[in-house]
Parts: structure tokens; sequence; C-alpha cells
């Protein structure tokens, strides 16, 4: 009975246009008036990119995590790829691979054993949205997988619909499953040695990989390849596998013919990167993050200030936990990232321009009223009578005769006019005794 209704579903015009005109009418809800009357749109912000952004992150989170690679935060996990080398990405894309597999033989089994519901066959797109969320490993309402992250890669359940789940189960369940293991055996072995540098590749592939076991692609698929056994002709998804893997290692000039391209050649990074960040994979551009965060506002091209200035920070971070691992002089993926409740190097906000180093900065930016109390005691203790606001030449010259007075000269990089923790404190201590006293 079955394979009378599907027959019938496919060898009938006017039953065909009957169905996809009740689909229409029946399933038209505002996404659909959209995509009918404006298509993928004009603009290239939009609201779905705000949601396929965050429900990218937190799949790159769940992957990371199924690859042993660090991850942060409750859920949604956040995937620390700053700094990601290409054995990173690497592992990366092949725990998609493997989540999506999953995720594919799932739905195989799913339509296998629906083919055999009559009831299921004969209804329209009731349980379509459901089946979608369920059988591809989103979770449906209730659960606690992946249900902030929607359909997998920003699909959304309209590639799921009425008209190619019927025509699915009309083809005979081994030709699909051969059809499909074929396509991801294929598309595995032309990528196995692709070099991924950055996310956008990342996404690129495991998308491509995605859409190999979508209701459209599996029976365009397999409609290709009956032809191909008909005719002898190549079915076009093989040329199209090879420019898929050849996007991937090439870049096109603007004036180029179409046919011609270019090596992409990895981006040269200065010496101070390599010896500021332990692992590979950061740019100049993320060097001079750290270095804002971090206070070094002058040239340094020998990286002495920033290496001082690194140890200082980490000093302060690590200073109940002096023999914590991370504490090794220089920025690791952590550190830079953030991770829990800590606030990573990427995100600090900049150091303004009057503080001299991070200790100064964590004294007093933001801190108005601890600024304000340092002024009163320099001028307290006859340090200085003109000083306003620290970073001011009067108060900089009290600094500098106090590290005198208590024998506290600087090190590591620290000039003598620059304030440290210890400084601060022994004026504090000095700024409450009795008027004369001396430091110490």
């Amino acid at each position: 009975m079955i394979g009378v209704a599907v027959y019938r579903f496919f060898h009938m015009g006017s039953s065909i246009a009957l169905f996809i005109g009740t689909m229409l009418v029946a399933s038209c809800t505002p996404s659909d008036r959209d995509f009918a009357t404006n298509g993928a749109g004009s603009d290239l912000m939009s609201q779905r990119t705000v949601v396929a952004t965050d429900s990218l992150d937190a799949y790159f989170g769940e992957i990371c995590r199924q690859a042993d690679l660090p991850v942060s935060g409750p859920r949604p996990l956040r995937c620390q790829t700053g700094g990601f080398d290409e054995l990173s990405w690497q592992s990366m894309v092949k725990a998609g691979f493997n989540d999506i597999d999953h995720r594919c033989d799932l739905y195989l089994s799913w339509l296998e054993n629906k083919r055999n519901e009559k009831p299921f066959v004969d209804a329209t797109i009731s349980t379509v949205g459901t089946t979608a969320a369920g059988v591809l490993g989103v979770a449906v309402p209730g659960s606690t997988a992946l249900e902030y992250v929607g359909l997998a890669l920003g699909f959304t359940s309209q590639i799921y619909n009425a008209y190619y789940t019927r025509a699915l189960l009309g083809i005979e369940p081994s030709t699909i499953k051969i059809t499909v293991e074929g396509r991801r055996l294929a598309f595995r072995n032309e990528f196995i040695d692709a070099r991924y540098r950055e996310k956008g590749d990342v996404v690129y592939v495991l998308r491509s990989y995605l859409k190999l076991c979508t209701p459209q692609t599996i029976t365009m698929d397999v409609n290709a390849f009956a032809r191909a056994g008909a005719t002898g002709v190549e079915p076009p998804q093989y040329q199209n596998l090879l420019l898929e893997r050849r996007a991937m290692d090439t870049i096109r000039s603007v004036t180029s013919p179409a046919l011609v391209v270019k090596p992409l050649t990895t981006p040269t990074v200065s010496p101070a990167v390599r010896l500021v960040f332990v692992t590979a994979g950061y740019s100049d551009a993320q060097l001079e993050q750290v270095r804002a965060a971090l206070c070094v506002h002058s040239s340094d091209p020998a990286n002495t200030k920033t290496m001082a200035a690194i140890k200082m920070w980490e000093d302060q971070v690590y200073e109940d936990e002096p023999n914590n691992p991370l504490h090794q002089g220089r920025v690791d993926d952590v550190e830079f990232n953030g991770i829990n409740m800590q606030q990573g190097l990427r995100d600090a906000p900049r150091c303004e321009d009057r503080w001299h180093n991070f200790e100064e900065r964590a004294l007093f930016q933001g801190k108005p009223e601890t600024e304000k109390s340092f002024i009163t005691a320099i001028n307290k203790i006859g340090l200085s009578k003109s000083a306003m606001k620290f970073g001011d030449a009067a108060s900089r010259k009290a600094v500098a005769d106090a590290r005198t007075k208590c024998a506290l000269m600087p090190i590591n990089g620290v000039g003598m006019s620059d304030l440290t923790d210890d400084l601060y404190n022994k004026i504090i201590e000095w700024s409450g005794k009795t008027e004369g006293s001396t430091c110490g």
C-alpha cells in the first residue's frame, strides 16, 4: 500500500500541484512570506545573523568539548579558539564530522522506520518540525541537549519540509543509505589533507558536509546517480566536490580570470609574537591587544617592556597560587581568552595613557576615591604639595622621591616614577604615622 501511495504521489501531476498548494497555504508563516517577497534579502545584516552567530558559538563550544579542546563557562560553552594551530582546527573538524555522521545515521534509520508506518506516510507536515529537531540531535523543548543551537550550523526547518520527506519515503532505503555513505566517504577523502587556519574554514567545511544529509541533497543525489548509471555521464557532484576542496587552499585575485588562482600564503608574524604567546597562531594585532591591556604604551622593539608587564600581571593574578602552571611569564590561550569568571586579556579594556604599568591601572583605573586618597597621602607626608591627580608631574616626582626614601629600587623594567603595589603600601603606611616620621 505504501509503494502504491508513493507511486501515485510522483505520477499524478494534479495531485502534486494540489499537495504543494495545500502545503503552502497550511504552513504560510511570517518567515515564509519574507522569503517569498524578499528572497535572502538585500541587506548584509539581519536578525538572522545575530541568531546564527550565537548558535554557531554554542555549537563550536560543544564540538570543542567533543574534541577535548579548551572550553569555558557554563552552557552554552565557549570554545577557546584564540591561538588554535592547524592541528587544533583539524581536531575540531574531525569531531564535527563525527557529530554530523551520528545525527545523519539517526536520520537515515528514522526514514527507514517511518517508511513502514502508513499513518505517517499519509500525514502532511504536522510532524516535520519535531522530526527535524529530534532526529538531527537538536533538542526539543524541555530537553538538555543543544536546544540553543537550533538546527546546527544555520540550517532551518524549512529544508526539512513535507515534500522532500514524502519523496524520500518513496525511495528504497538501501539506495538512500548507499548514496549518502558514498558521498560522505568521498567528502572525507577529498578533505583528508585540508589545512584549516581559522574558524571560517571550519564553518565552510562542516556546513558542506552537513548538507549531504539533508532531504533535498539526498533526493538530488539519488536522481543524479541514477541518471549517471543510465547515461554513463559523471554526476556533477564529483566536480562540485573538487571545487569545494579547491576553495579551501586558494584565493583569487580580483583582477584575475575566474580559473586562475594563487596559493594562499600563511601570514608571517614578528619574533615578538612568538616570544609573548605560548602557542602558535597569534598575530601582531593580538600582541597589541595584550600591550594595550597591560599598559605598554610606547614602542617596544626588544619586547622587554611587554615581557615585564606580563610578569607583573601574572604576579598579581596568581598571587595566591604562585605555583600555578599558567604562571610562566608568557601568555597562553586561557590567559588571552579568559575562562570561567576570569577575564582574558583579549577582552580587557584598554589601559589609560596616564598609567605606566598594570599595577597602577589595577590601583586607580575606575577608582577615583582610591586615587584621591593616595594624592592626599603624598601631600601629607611632604612628598608633594601640588599634586592634583595621579600621573601629573608632581605626583610622578613624589613617587620617585618615595622610592629613594623607602629604599625600594625598581626591578623588572619598572621606572623610578612608576608606582607598584609594594611602594603604594609603603606610602599609605607612612602617611598613617605621626608628622615628621620617615618611611620604613
